[in-house]
C-alpha cells in the first residue's frame, strides 16, 4: 500500500504553472506518476531534454476503457496478478457514478469516484489481516463497518454469494464495486422513500435497477 499518494482538487487562476515533484530526502530519486484533470481545455509539457515539448493527453470526460487503464495503472500500479479491474468492472463504478446519465463521468463525477476508490482500497488492505490479497468473510464485516456502513449476517452471506470468489473470499475489484453499490443503493432509498418504505412505479424500478 503506497502511503504516500495524494489528491489534490483545486480552482486555479489562468496561467502558467510548474509542478515539481520532489522525495522526502534530499539526493534520493524516485518514480512518480502524475495525473492532471481539468474542466476547460489545458496544454501540459514535460520540460526535459528527453521531450520535446509536445502536449499531454487530457481528460474532460473519462469513458470506461480509459477509467480501466487508469485504475489498472494507477490504483494497482502495474500489480495485476489478480487480473486487474476488468472492463465489466469499471462499467459499473460509471455506472454508478454517472448522474449525467451520459455513459462517462465527467471531470467532478471521476474526482469524486476516483477519491472513493482510493479509500476504499486502503480500507481492504487494512482489514485484510490475513495479507491474502482477498477479504474472508469476518474481514468483509469488518471492511464493510470501517466504510461508514453496516449489515446484518443475512446480507453479509448474501453479498460474499454475489460478489466473493468460489470460496466467498473477495477481492479488491470486487469489493470496491460492492461498497459503491451498498453505498448508491442507501442514498437511493434516502432520497426517495420516508425513511421506513419507498414505492417506485414500475418505471421506475426499472430505471434504477437497469443503470446502477
Amino acid at each position: 500500500m503506497d502511503v504516500s499518494e495524494v489528491m489534490e482538487f483545486i480552482l486555479l487562476k489562468p496561467a502558467e504553472y510548474v509542478i515539481v515533484a520532489s522525495t522526502f530526502n534530499p539526493n534520493e530519486t524516485a518514480s512518480f506518476i502524475l495525473t492532471i484533470y481539468s474542466k476547460m481545455e489545458i496544454f501540459g509539457y514535460e520540460n526535459s531534454q528527453e521531450h520535446k515539448h509536445e502536449p499531454h493527453k487530457k481528460y474532460e470526460e473519462v469513458d470506461v476503457e480509459q477509467l480501466q487503464i487508469l485504475l489498472n495503472e494507477n490504483i494497482l500500479k502495474g500489480d495485476l496478478k489478480f487480473g486487474g479491474f476488468s472492463i465489466d468492472a469499471c462499467r459499473s463504478m460509471v455506472a454508478l457514478m454517472d448522474t449525467s446519465i451520459t455513459g462517462r463521468l465527467n471531470s467532478e463525477e471521476f474526482v469524486r469516484l476516483w477519491k472513493k476508490v482510493v479509500t476504499y482500497k486502503d480500507i481492504f488492505y487494512q482489514t485484510d489481516v490475513s495479507q491474502t490479497g482477498k477479504l474472508s468473510l469476518s474481514e468483509l464485516r469488518n471492511a464493510i463497518r470501517a466504510s461508514g456502513m453496516k449489515v446484518g449476517d443475512d446480507m453479509l452471506n448474501l453479498m460474499a454469494l454475489r460478489y466473493g470468489a468460489s470460496s466467498g473470499h473477495m477481492t479488491l475489484e470486487s469489493f470496491i464495486c460492492l461498497i459503491l453499490l451498498l453505498e448508491c443503493v442507501n442514498k437511493i432509498f434516502q432520497k426517495l422513500s420516508d425513511g421506513n418504505m419507498m414505492y417506485l412505479q414500475k418505471s421506475e424500478w426499472l430505471y434504477i435497477s437497469m443503470y446502477t
